[in-house]
């Protein structure tokens, strides 16, 4: 998988129970449209990674609503079945049949002392305190206006995401999303405890890994110099959950000794390479 890390504060809506982190990973090449990063809460996994989605979907009576990155009264909404939004009078609420950033009316409140129920007049809205952000959360929708009185209903949180407990490594699939992700780059280790990074990017149609790299003169993978007085070592190129070995190798007329190498995969981590990154584009006026 390729990413590289933008270390810039992610700027969206406000989002309640929600802080933004100070940077991202941004995929590249086949990855591009995803991004990985803290999640805030690791109800959601410590580390998550969306395709676009910086926040959390709602879900009303089983359909989903997805986040907008626009503002209604300073906050992030939600769309789909319906608006979730921020008012001025009523905070949060729930609304069909009307448009986002409608402000709803309530009035003509009535008890019926006979059947000992409320009801009110007004648009058919629901109000809540905050919208749910962790996955086992449940908000209840209290009816208001023409509802008012009326059974509640509840607001549950989705996030289709892939998780993960720490930043590099395996990205396990949840909410809808499928397969598996990886962020950053493979590393090994000889039973030396020498360590072998993998390059982000290749050159000449291979990575290299660190002192480990693919000859075009001999078409092999090497670490040192083939034909070398102190001998090298030939192998296959490392790989992801496993082990290679580098066999010994001298010249003929050579009395250098040495051992094989094996190498084996340890973990992902970070990569030391940096690149130019495009973050946005700006309108020049004349």
């Amino acid at each position: 998988m390729s990413f590289m890390y933008v270390p810039s504060l992610l700027r969206i809506p406000d989002v309640p129970c929600f802080t933004p982190p100070d940077g991202i990973w941004r995929g590249v090449g086949r990855d591009a449209g995803l991004f990985a990063f803290h999640s805030g809460d690791s109800s959601w996994g410590s580390y998550v990674m969306t395709e676009g989605s910086f926040a959390p979907s709602l879900v009303v009576d089983g359909s989903g609503l997805t986040p907008q990155y626009s503002t209604i009264n300073g906050y992030i909404w939600w769309s789909g079945n319906g608006y979730v939004y921020n008012t001025v009078t009523y905070g949060w609420v729930y609304m069909t049949g009307k448009f986002a950033g409608y402000e709803p009316i309530e009035e003509n409140f009535h008890y019926d002392e006979d059947t000992d129920t409320y009801s009110a007049e007004g648009d058919a809205f629901y109000s809540f305190r905050l919208p749910p952000y962790r996955p086992d959360s449940e908000v209840e929708l209290i009816g208001r206006g023409s509802n008012y009185g009326k059974e509640s209903k509840s607001m549950t949180a989705k996030w289709e995401r892939w998780k993960s407990n720490t930043e590099c490594g395996v990205y396990e699939a949840q909410d809808g999303a499928s397969g598996e992700k990886l962020l950053g780059l493979p590393r090994f280790r000889t039973n030396g405890y020498e360590y072998f990074t993998r390059s982000f990017a290749k050159t000449k149609g291979h990575y290299t890994y660190g002192r480990i790299k693919y000859s075009e003169t001999f078409g092999k993978w090497v670490i040192g110099e083939v034909g070398s007085g102190a001998g090298w070592h030939e192998g296959e190129e490392p790989k992801v959950g496993g082990s290679v070995t580098f066999r010994f190798c001298r010249n003929e007329d050579s009395a250098a000794e040495g051992s094989d190498i094996t190498v084996s995969y340890v973990n992902h981590v970070r990569g030391d390479e940096t690149t130019k990154a495009y973050l946005g584009e700006v309108a020049i006026w004349r």
